[in-house]
């Protein structure tokens, strides 16, 4: 970040923190696990829309956020996308490549990058519905890459609502939004948000950023450690005694009922009578 775009950052991270604490009623825990200086990667589970201006609005450090590229195809967003100095991402290799060279960079020279490392394709296939999802593996590379601990942050959204999306499927289209994003019915907002922090995530000793298992093993053990974040209630505070969070990640697939043997056998005569049955 150049200083205009830190300068524009913290404008609209005051503006933020001054709606969500009208409209959201959010608490944090252990925001001081965020480093005030030098290089970090900055994880979540995305739940909203609304979660990079939460997060900014509950942090103070300036994040170069890295965003899905369609979002810059919004004209007055673009530009606030480019005052704050956000990073988009796409679908494509090479600009792949190109996003996390920048994120990569931003590092070495000391800042704050923020990801949310589910991906839209996972937004796009639960509705919002699930509350923690598999990472990708791009910002364990670049961490591994520029020797950056990696913040784990876990949302758990403990009051919310599903409002429409603000632009409808035709408007998404012309706006080039990727076509898993094009008919998503609704999106979540937050009424009682909690955030947790985790204690920054060192790179483990003798892990190449080439090497592809090394890079799969910290994405697993960070992915792990934002579950647990998300699972911890914190039981002590006064509201959160008896409420229970979404469950982290997809709910499970119910087993098929067993057919017991002699119910077996007589199913398959039954089916053998019905096909040897003439049509009327």
């Amino acid at each position: 970040m150049n200083e205009s775009q830190v300068k524009s950052y913290k404008f609209a991270r005051k503006l933020m923190k001054l709606t969500f604490d009208v409209f959201i009623d959010s608490s944090i825990k252990n925001p001081q696990y965020v480093p005030e200086e030098g290089p970090c990667v900055i994880v979540s589970n995305h739940r909203s829309d609304l979660d990079p201006f939460l997060i900014m609005a509950n942090i103070k450090r300036p994040i170069n956020w890295m965003g899905a590229s369609y979002l810059w195809n919004i004209p007055i967003f673009r530009q606030y996308l480019k005052n704050t100095a956000a990073i988009p991402v796409s679908k494509f290799q090479s600009e792949i490549r190109e996003a996390f060279a920048t994120a990569a960079h931003r590092l070495e020279d000391g800042e704050a990058v923020g990801i949310f490392p589910e991906g839209w394709d996972y937004i796009s296939s639960n509705q919002f519905d699930w509350s923690v999802g598999s990472f990708q593996t791009g910002f364990a590379r670049i961490a591994l890459q520029t020797g950056s601990p990696v913040v784990p942050i876990a949302l758990l959204g403990l009051d919310e609502i599903r409002v429409p999306q603000p632009f409808p499927p035709f408007m998404r289209k012309l706006l080039d939004f990727p076509f898993e994003m094009q008919y998503i019915k609704d999106r979540c907002v937050y009424r009682k948000l909690h955030i947790n922090v985790g204690k920054p995530i060192p790179c483990p000793d003798g892990y190449d950023y080439t090497d592809r298992e090394a890079v799969k093993l910290f994405t697993d053990e960070v992915n792990k450690k934002v579950v647990e974040l998300y699972n911890s209630i914190p039981r002590d505070v006064a509201g959160f005694e008896t409420i229970e969070p979404h469950p982290a990640g997809p709910p499970p697939i119910e087993p098929e009922p067993e057919i017991e043997p002699e119910n077996a056998a007589a199913q398959g005569e039954e089916s053998i009578r019905l096909s040897d049955a003439e049509p009327e």
